[in-house]
């Protein structure tokens, strides 16, 4: 599956001020010593809170807390520029100038930046940069009042991991290679009795070039040595997790974990690697990115699954903005199973999804999750609180826009399109391939067009 996002992130570069006398740097005293370095500067800078990149200090705050996940500098996760200093706002890209570019992008309806599921700027917000961009996005000079903001971050785990997911040795990727790229390795744990995962963080390696991130486990060992994949990985493995940037850890809820069985744990991590942005020629970093992971042999209560929900055929029509409604019925198997996560998946038409429970016997749908502004760029897991019974209906809704003048159907490229929402959910019920997997409810639902 073709996660992708592109949100602006950036981190603070150097130039030269005059910092106040208490915080100049050691062996430098004012009058006597004016040749301070950039980097010296830069601290001095950071510690007196000043705004030595050449913003307003309310668009730098701005800037800081809501756009920069993304594009630092250099930029990170296949983004192709950075929105750090005044000097990056006046460069040109796509033949505009960037804070243009930024001014169209903020004030889009249907692929606004920051992306979804993050929210819009609110009005307030929208007002500091257009309003400083429509007068002139004027340099600013001196200092702040206050320290710089810094970007939120992923919530960092309430566990200490105890095992690590990584390729045997780093991998090489190539900037004249395929501009998008999956690769899978196997990781194998070694354990004599059950255990339990109840947590997951993603451990990243070169920032520049991965996408995103999916773990899976297979019921047989995979090769460790890196290899091609398909974007939805193999049937035979069962999906547990995903990473993209914008997205967060994921923690179990305390009745449930996903299994390592005794005589060994099968992990396969897929990393989506993009390049577009890496001029050909140029020399990649290793990348050794993986998975981090908190487990226990406290068993939970429960074994815990992902279920696909949505559909894999269907047709939206050139310039047309579609909805394709999906029904499933669970089987007595899934009869008082609690849907605690919902990681919803589509590609670059995609604008709306969402999943409803229709009561077995009922025509009343009660809505577990909705996503009303999908966004390609930003495709993350979300908490979910819903239990479901013998013959309840889930119903699936994904709607696209189609802006392009092909007919566009199901297919892993981005120019195809999905229709996913994978919800973790406990207690397991036990796959049997092919009749039965992850994956079964998208390949056997009833859809409509609305």
């Amino acid at each position: 599956m073709r996660l992708c996002v592109s949100v602006i992130l950036a981190t603070l570069v150097a130039c030269t001020v005059e910092p106040p006398e208490n915080d100049l740097p050691s062996g430098h005293t004012r009058g006597t010593d004016t040749s301070i370095s950039p980097a010296d500067a830069e601290n001095a800078a950071n510690a007196a809170g000043v705004a030595s990149n050449g913003l307003p200090c309310d668009v730098d705050e701005l800037l800081a807390k809501r756009c920069r996940t993304c594009h630092s500098s250099p930029p990170q996760f296949g983004a192709g520029t950075s929105l750090v200093t005044w000097d990056d706002l006046q460069k040109s890209r796509d033949g505009k100038k960037v804070l243009d570019l930024v001014k169209d992008r903020i004030n889009e309806d249907a692929s606004a930046m920051p992306p979804s599921p993050q929210p819009h700027l609110d009005a307030k917000e929208l007002a500091t940069l257009d309003d400083w961009i429509a007068g002139g996005a004027k340099k600013a000079e001196g200092l702040c009042s206050a320290g710089r903001a810094t970007p939120s971050g992923v919530k960092p785990l309430s566990c200490k991991p105890d095992t690590t997911l990584k390729p045997k040795k780093p991998i090489q990727i190539s900037a004249s290679g395929p501009r998008d790229l999956y690769l899978c390795y196997g990781a194998e744990v070694s354990v004599t009795k059950k255990r339990h995962v109840t947590a997951f963080a993603p451990k990243l390696g070169n920032k520049k070039i991965v996408h995103h991130i999916l773990l899976f486990r297979s019921d047989l060992p995979v090769p460790q040595d890196p290899f091609p994949c398909d974007g939805i990985g193999s049937i035979g493995w069962k999906l547990v997790a995903g990473w993209a940037p914008g997205g967060d850890n994921l923690e179990m809820p305390p009745e449930a974990g996903y299994p390592e069985n005794p005589g060994g744990a099968h992990w396969v991590v897929q990393v989506h690697y993009n390049t577009q942005n890496v001029p050909a020629g140029t020399t990649i970093d290793p990348d050794e990115t993986g998975y981090d992971l908190c487990t226990t042999d406290e068993l939970r209560a429960n074994d815990a699954g992902v279920l696909a929900f949505g559909s894999v055929a269907f047709a939206i029509p050139p310039r047309a903005t579609e909805t394709l409604r999906c029904d499933y019925a669970l089987p007595i198997v899934f009869e008082g199973a609690h849907f605690f996560n919902s990681s919803p998946h589509m590609h670059k038409f995609g604008a709306g999804i969402s999943l409803d429970r229709i009561p077995f016997g009922s025509t009343k749908e009660e809505r577990i999750y909705e996503q009303k502004d999908f966004s390609f760029e930003a495709q993350t897991n979300t908490k979910m609180n819903a239990t479901v019974h013998t013959g309840d209906i889930l119903r699936t809704r994904c709607t696209w826009k189609n802006t392009s003048d092909q007919l566009v159907t199901w297919g892993e490229a981005t120019d195809n399109e999905m229709c996913f929402d994978f919800v973790g959910y406990y207690p397991y019920v036990p796959e049997v391939p092919p009749a039965f997997t992850w994956a079964t409810p998208s390949w056997t639902s009833l859809c409509v067009s609305e």
